[in-house]
This record gives structure tokens, C-alpha cells and sequence, in this order.
């Protein structure tokens, strides 16, 4: 198993320190800090491909995530991984679970499902 799928499994395993989730540019994209410190974003392209983009140093999130098309192409202070390179199994499975949790993370749905699970008190 890689590195990165590794530490997706650790990100996934440790959700709650997944933290400061917004949209991004486009719709399908999020950011977000893992742990206080590291910087990524992740997003389902062309296909049905799956992108995390690390993000090293001090730049802000707030300011990426809103890059259009043209400024993010010229944007190169990223790693990049995504489930095109990394296509087995695992490696999609976990890029996939990660994804969700974002996307739940975003639209707050912890809170919702709880709110909901707590009417039922």
C-alpha cells in the first residue's frame, strides 16, 4: 500500500481532526486542514476521477479555494494524487470514503443527523 493511501486511511480514521471544510471554485471540490496544520483540498474531475491536492507552507485556503479555471492552471505549489494513477481498489475506496466524509463535513451533517436522532428522544 502507498504512502498516501495509508495516510488517507489515517485522515479517515481520525475525521475529527478533518477541520475547516469549504467549497471551492467548483462544486465538486473541498479544502480542508487536517490535524490544525496541513492544507488539502480534494474534488471529482473529468470521468469520475478522484484529486487530493496537498498544499505545503503558509498559503491560505480561503484564497485557493477560490481560483478560477485559468488561475488554477497556473497555480504549482501543490502535490497532487489522484485514482487515475492510483487506480486499485483500495486506493479508489479510500479516496472515495475520504470524499465523503468532506462532503458530509461541509453541508454539517454531523449535526443534522444528530438533531434529527435527538427529536426522536
Amino acid at each position: 500500500m502507498s504512502k498516501i493511501i495509508q495516510a488517507i486511511n489515517v485522515m479517515i480514521s481520525n475525521s475529527s481532526r478533518i477541520t475547516d471544510v469549504v467549497g471551492g471554485y467548483t462544486d465538486s471540490e473541498y479544502f480542508f486542514i487536517y490535524d490544525g496544520k496541513h492544507k488539502w483540498s480534494m474534488l471529482i474531475g473529468n470521468g469520475g476521477a478522484y484529486y487530493l491536492h496537498f498544499y505545503p507552507g503558509d498559503q491560505d485556503l480561503n484564497h485557493i479555494a477560490v481560483l478560477d479555471e485559468d488561475e488554477w492552471d497556473r497555480f504549482t505549489k501543490r502535490v497532487s494524487y489522484n485514482t487515475r494513477d492510483l487506480a486499485d481498489k483500495e486506493a479508489i475506496d479510500s479516496f472515495r470514503e475520504l470524499y465523503s466524509i468532506l462532503k458530509e463535513k461541509a453541508y454539517g451533517m454531523d449535526e443534522v443527523l444528530s438533531d434529527i436522532i435527538d427529536s426522536d428522544l
